[in-house]
C-alpha cells in the first residue's frame, strides 16, 4: 500500500460549514446512547471474541490468552514483549528486557 504525503490546505470554515458541522455533532450526540446500547448488545452476543478493536476467532483468542498468561507469569509488560522474547529465543539472540 502506498502512502502519499499531501500538503493540507488549512482555512477557516464558512458560516454554512460551521452550521452543518454543528448540526451533525448534535445528531451524533442524540444517537450516541442508542449506538452504545447496540454495541453492548452486539458484544453480548459475541462473548467468544476478544474486544480489542479487532475481532478475533475462537482459535485466535486461545493464542492471545496464552500470550497474556505467559506475559503475566514472566513479568512482561505487553504482548509485544512476549513476541520479542520468543523471537530472541528462536534466533538465539540475548536481549535485555525493558
Amino acid at each position: 500500500m502506498t502512502h502519499e504525503i499531501r500538503r493540507r490546505i488549512l482555512r477557516a470554515a464558512t458560516p454554512e460549514e460551521k452550521e452543518r458541522h454543528r448540526t451533525i455533532r448534535e445528531e451524533i450526540q442524540q444517537e450516541l446512547p442508542e449506538l452504545k446500547q447496540w454495541a453492548r448488545e452486539t458484544a453480548a452476543r459475541h462473548q467468544e471474541r476478544v474486544a480489542v478493536g479487532t475481532v478475533f476467532t475462537d482459535q485466535e483468542t486461545v493464542v492471545l490468552e496464552a500470550i497474556d498468561d505467559y506475559a503475566t507469569k514472566h513479568s512482561l509488560t505487553s504482548r509485544g514483549a512476549v513476541v520479542r522474547e520468543a523471537l530472541a529465543h528462536l534466533l538465539g539472540i540475548d536481549i535485555t528486557r525493558q
